[in-house]
C-alpha cells in the first residue's frame, strides 16, 4: 500500500475511535465509506490519498457568525457553563475557532494545522481551498483557523464554530471565502447583532453578507437571527424601539421572515433596579434563550 493510502486508512481509524466515543451509531457508516471508496478509485474519480468520508462534516455544526461586539463569544460561553473564549468590547480573535468536546482537562487549544489534517472535521485540506484564494496561503491555515476542546456535555456530538468579528476583518478574501464554507456545511447559523448599535450603518457589512444572500437560499430556514445584549434597553426602557429598528434593517436587505429573537447574558448583565422591568427582561430573555437552547440540541434530530 501506497503512503498516501496509508495515511488516509489511519485517518479512517481515528475517526472511527472519536465517533465511538460521541456518536456510535455512525461508526458503521464509516466502512461504508470504505468500500464506496472503492467503487470510487476503481471509477477514476478518487485517488489513493482520497475518501468520499472526508467529504462531510460528521458532527453537526452550529455556527455562531455576527459584528465583533455582538457577544458571539459571550454567549458560547454561556452556553458551555466554561469560560473557554475571550470576551470583549472591542475585536479580540481574529480567527475562526471550531469548537469540539474533549475529556481533557483543562480545555486544549491546537492550530488550524491540526483542522487541516483531520477528516472529522469539515476542515480537512482546507489548505488547499486557500491556496485557490492566493498563492501561498495554504501554508498560513494557522493565521485563519484554531481548535479548541472542551469537557461539556453541550458539546458531545456537535461542533460549535466562533467567527471572528464580521466587520473587524471584512475585506479579506479568504476570510469571506472560509465563513461561505462554513455557512454552507453549517446544520444552524446563529446570526448575532448587537443590541447597542441596531441602526442599519453599524451593522452594513453583515447585513449584505449574511443576510443579504440568506433569502435566496434552499436551506434558508437553518438561519436564526439574535439581537444580543438587550439589557442595555433597560435605561430607558425602549426595547421595542431598538427591536424595531433591528427588524427594518433586516427587512431592507430583503428578509421579512424567520426566527428573530432578542436576548442577554445573565452572567454579564447590567443590573436593573425596577422590579417589575426586570422581571418583563428576564421573562423574554429567558423564554428566548430557552429556544434557542432547544434549537441547538435538535441539530443532530433535525440532520438524521
Amino acid at each position: 500500500m501506497s503512503g498516501a493510502g496509508k495515511t488516509i486508512r489511519q485517518r479512517l481509524k481515528s475517526l472511527e475511535q472519536h465517533l465511538s466515543k460521541e456518536n456510535p451509531v455512525l461508526v458503521g457508516a464509516v466502512n461504508s465509506y470504505r468500500q464506496l471508496d472503492q467503487v470510487g478509485r476503481a471509477l477514476g474519480l478518487l485517488n489513493s490519498e482520497q475518501s468520499f468520508a472526508t467529504r462531510i462534516s460528521w458532527w453537526p455544526m452550529i455556527s455562531v457568525l455576527g459584528t465583533f461586539s455582538a457577544g458571539k463569544s459571550t454567549f458560547i460561553n454561556h452556553y458551555l457553563g466554561s469560560t473557554l473564549q475571550q470576551t470583549g468590547n472591542q475585536a479580540v480573535d481574529d480567527k475562526f475557532t471550531v469548537i469540539c468536546y474533549g475529556g481533557e482537562h483543562p480545555s486544549q487549544s491546537l492550530p488550524g494545522l491540526a483542522l487541516d489534517a483531520d477528516p472529522r472535521f469539515p476542515f480537512y485540506q482546507i489548505s488547499k481551498e486557500l491556496e485557490k484564494v492566493a498563492s501561498g496561503e495554504g501554508r498560513r491555515v494557522d493565521t485563519y483557523l484554531q481548535l479548541k476542546t472542551a469537557h461539556s456535555e453541550q458539546l458531545r456530538g456537535r461542533i460549535l464554530i466562533d467567527s471572528p468579528g464580521f466587520d473587524a476583518d471584512s475585506q479579506r478574501t479568504a476570510t469571506l471565502r472560509l465563513t461561505n464554507h462554513i455557512v454552507d456545511l453549517s446544520d444552524l447559523v446563529l446570526v448575532f447583532f448587537d443590541a447597542r448599535h441596531p441602526e442599519p450603518g453599524a451593522m452594513r457589512d453583515t447585513l449584505s453578507h449574511l443576510v443579504g444572500d440568506t433569502i435566496r437560499r434552499p436551506d434558508a430556514t437553518k438561519f436564526v437571527y439574535i439581537l444580543n445584549q438587550m439589557d442595555t434597553t433597560a435605561r430607558e426602557d425602549n426595547p421595542e424601539a431598538v427591536v424595531g429598528a433591528w427588524q427594518r434593517a433586516l427587512a431592507q436587505e430583503g428578509l421579512t421572515a424567520g426566527r428573530f429573537y432578542s436576548i442577554y447574558n445573565p452572567d454579564v448583565a447590567v443590573p436593573i433596579e425596577d422590579a417589575g422591568l426586570r422581571k418583563r427582561y428576564e421573562a423574554k430573555r429567558d423564554h428566548d434563550l430557552a429556544e434557542i437552547h432547544d434549537r441547538i440540541q435538535r441539530v443532530g434530530v433535525e440532520r438524521a
